[in-house]
């Protein structure tokens, strides 16, 4: 294990866990396209408070998060700074590769390289919600995309294509950029924006059917060797395992469990009974068909009756048809959930002692468990319509009994329209004495009120699309 490539992949492992969910790696963008953020509205009344909100500030914001179009003479995002880190971990290694003659190294050089930037970009997809360092995935995915088309091209040029045995190898080589190209096309912003489901299922499914093709090629490649075993006498083997591990295992902890959902017009709460029992602050994925799979935040859990519950905002069409069945009194007996829950980005009211929360809508979710627990000292702007008759009873007495009245702005829509949250955050901030600021909502306007702590100095953490 003396072989740097492989001293690398622990570096970048390491780089990986590590991650911080800073919001500011994402650029400006006012399209909403991930329906199951936990900050979706649940009002068309707060959503048009919302959006004027955006109309008459963002432009005065914009320039404080430096979105300028020319964003390398202003400021290099986190998001730009992983793909530099990525790319500068890589570059030594073409570097290594120029020099080598064809030949044995030169195809095992470029084989472990792809496999080190393919191990760090499954181990990140499936812990995404962990960490908001999108650029190390988008990087390294982009560099394994590199090496496979050269470890391709070297196999190719230095493989005679004289028997079924390296016809097959040369082939499934060629199959493994052809995959992850497919991937990397519906992960572009614009189509997956579009087509979410179809980014969703391209991702696992082709990158499903890229680790068998790449299993089968190791298969093959072994048996061209005059010693099959000396293939385990590489990291190969071994990095292509990490890989598996890090996409299958989670498919080990889906159960089909049974729900109890009552639900108005705008949200429903959805109750889970039984094991596995979900810590509240984490997030939890759910699927109707076992297909499409959606994020919410455990909003309350009661260990001693073991049961926690999700709320869940009407957005896209899956949650408004959760949410008409439920009205209807046709909502699902069962639903799929995943066991493995990662903490969201508002675990980290843990290091700070004075917050200010702002939720909007459904968004409150995430923020209950802190405010039940008393995680920090909180402060909680809630921009809602309705508060206690949309979001009931259990969740509003969370909220009053839980806070001093003093620490509670409760901003209805329907009675005071749009909010001026660039006032807004400045005087609460300033008069709670705020060590950080959180905002639960949707992209645009987490991305505005984290343009105005900019300008006001303050940090800020929120969850983005790709967070």
């Amino acid at each position: 294990m003396d072989d740097p490539l492989v001293q690398m992949v622990w570096v970048l492992f390491f780089v990986d866990y590590i991650g911080t969910p800073l919001f500011w790696n994402r650029p400006k963008s006012l399209s909403i396209s991930d329906p199951e953020k936990a900050a979706e509205f649940s009002q068309q009344s707060v959503e048009k408070a919302i959006a004027d909100d955006l109309a008459v500030i963002e432009p005065q914001e914009r320039d404080y998060h430096r979105q300028s179009p020319y964003w390398l003479l202003t400021m290099i995002w986190a998001h730009q700074i992983w793909w530099i880190i990525a790319a500068c971990c890589n570059v030594p290694v073409y570097l290594r590769l120029a020099v080598l003659p064809s030949g044995p190294e030169r195809l095992n050089l470029v084989a472990n390289a792809s496999l080190i930037n393919l191990t760090v970009v499954v181990r990140f997809y499936f812990h995404r919600l962990l960490h908001s360092i999108g650029g190390l995935h988008v990087g390294c995915a982009f560099a394994t995309f590199v090496w496979i088309i050269f470890y391709a091209a070297e196999l190719g040029r230095i493989t005679p294509l004289d028997s079924a045995l390296n016809v097959a190898l040369f082939a499934t080589a060629l199959i493994l950029p052809i995959g992850i190209s497919v991937i990397i096309t519906f992960a572009l912003r614009p189509l997956r924006e579009r087509y979410h489901n179809l980014w969703e299922y391209t991702h696992r499914f082709v990158g499903w059917f890229v680790i068998g093709d790449l299993v089968a090629h190791l298969a093959i490649r072994a048996f061209t060797l005059p010693n099959p075993h000396d293939l385990f006498r590489t990291a190969l083997p071994y990095l292509t395992i990490a890989c598996i591990i890090s996409i299958f295992y989670v498919w080990f902890t889906v159960r089909r469990a049974a729900v109890t959902i009552n639900a108005n017009h705008s949200v429903a709460i959805v109750k889970f009974q039984g094991r596995p029992t979900l810590n509240d602050g984490t997030f939890a994925r759910i699927s109707r068909d076992g297909l499409q799979w959606h994020a919410f935040s455990v909003a309350t859990t009661d260990f001693e009756k073991r049961e926690f519950s999700l709320i869940v905002g009407r957005a896209g069409d899956w949650t408004t048809k959760i949410i008409h069945e439920s009205v209807a009194g046709q909502a699902p007996g069962q639903l799929f959930i995943r066991g493995v829950n990662p903490p969201g980005f508002m675990h980290m009211h843990h290091a700070y002692k004075k917050v200010v929360t702002i939720c909007t809508g459904a968004g409150i979710a995430p923020a209950l468990p802190h405010i039940a627990q008393k995680t920090s000292d909180i402060f909680l702007v809630w921009i809602a319509k309705n508060h206690e008759k949309t979001y009931g009873k259990e969740v509003w007495d969370t909220v009053t009994s839980n806070l001093p009245q003093d620490q509670i702005l409760l901003h209805d829509t329907a009675v005071s329209g749009r909010p001026d949250i660039a006032t807004l955050i400045e005087q609460v901030a300033k008069r709670h004495e705020a060590e950080a600021v959180f905002v639960v909502s949707n992209d645009p306007y987490t991305i505005l009120c984290a343009n105005i702590c900019w300008r006001l100095g303050l940090r800020c953490y929120g969850a983005t699309r790709d967070s």
